[in-house]
């Protein structure tokens, strides 16, 4: 059945068209205007509307690009439905990095938003009206903070069947739940009924191929799985639930050397690294496990205070199928990289 005609911007899109859109931000004091990318790929035919969009703290270049490459490889003549993608949500971030908002803040927490509110809170609003209450399903894009590299996952609701549906289907390595408490974009999806899962992988600032590689498969995956692809699915993807992540935390200061990569299978009192006086004395401290798991985040910078999270470790209910699971997962990574 064909498509309806969609209003965005104060536009009307078309049903086969391509558009790209650009929303006015919140003044600066400089009076200069800031405008949120929007690209939209309007397809012919009736389908949901699948909104992708990265950077709410200015930082997620992994996001950046991820979004990009999904639009140019997309035609409104082969999708069913619409895709409405925003790169970069806080404009503001990626040009005055590292400060995300004027006054401070995070765009995340300021949710729903606020026309009279801070900048932050109208930024969200925008967002908001403009652009989330026109979707039907919503996938974010984050990458780890500076110098946390982070292992390719997905962030979902287990409680919200639908959101768990489509994380399966997104088909990175290692799905993690996470709750509505304290995060208040994912409780505003929540109200307005809208299906949302967070691609986080990589860290922020910097490029990683794999990880915009694994970005990239994951929507084509989510998009065939909610039939806006005339496409078969590949093979189911099996990919291993965590009920929790936790960070170690560096019990002193000192310089860390490493002994375990991303996607590691760890076991209890294992050593991870190990912290040394940078002034060349003989003492160090050894980082051991905690617990069974799989690493799943890496703090990349040498320097620790004490206090800074180290190494993020998930845990499974089921560590052998756990295992097994990742080891297929870096043997196809490694076919992928030999190919």
């Amino acid at each position: 059945m064909k498509n309806k005609k969609l209003q965005i911007c104060n536009a009307l899109i078309q049903p086969g068209e391509q558009a790209n859109f650009a929303l006015p931000m919140p003044e600066q004091y400089s009076c200069a205007p800031m405008f949120m990318p929007i690209r939209v790929v309007h397809g012919k035919s009736e389908g949901p509307c699948l909104l992708i969009f990265s950077t709410l703290n200015g930082n997620e270049l992994n996001g950046i690009e991820i979004v990009n490459r999904v639009v140019d490889s997309l035609s409104a003549e082969q999708i069913n439905g619409t895709i409405i993608a925003v790169p970069v949500v806080n404009v503001y971030g990626l040009t005055h990095y590292p400060r995300p908002l004027p006054g401070g803040g995070s765009v995340a927490a300021s949710f729903p938003g606020s026309r009279t509110g801070t900048y932050g809170e109208r930024l969200a609003d925008i967002f908001t009206q403009e652009i989330l209450k026109k979707a039907d399903y919503c996938i974010e894009l984050q990458t780890g903070g500076p110098n946390h590299n982070i292992l390719p996952q997905v962030y979902c609701n287990f409680d919200n069947r639908d959101v768990r549906g489509l994380a399966k289907a997104f088909c990175s390595p290692v799905v993690t739940n996470v709750t509505l408490e304290g995060n208040k974009l994912r409780q505003t999806t929540e109200d307005l009924g809208i299906p949302l899962i967070v691609y986080q992988g990589g860290e922020a600032m910097r490029f990683d191929e794999n990880a915009i590689t694994v970005g990239f498969n994951g929507i084509k995956n989510s998009m065939r799985y909610l039939k806006m692809l005339n496409e078969p699915r590949g093979q189911d993807a099996h990919p291993i639930f965590s009920q929790e992540e936790n960070w170690i935390i560096a019990h002193a200061g000192g310089i860390l050397h490493t002994d375990t990569s991303l996607g590691q299978i760890i076991k209890k009192g294992e050593k991870l690294g190990r912290l040394s006086d940078p002034f060349g004395t003989d003492d160090s401290l050894v980082v051991k496990s905690p617990r069974d798991g799989i690493i799943v985040g890496i703090n990349t910078t040498p320097l620790i205070h004490e206090g800074l999270p180290l190494f993020k470790v998930a845990s499974f209910l089921d560590d052998k199928r756990a295992e097994n699971a990742i080891e297929k997962w870096n043997q196809r990574q490694d076919e992928d990289f030999l190919s």
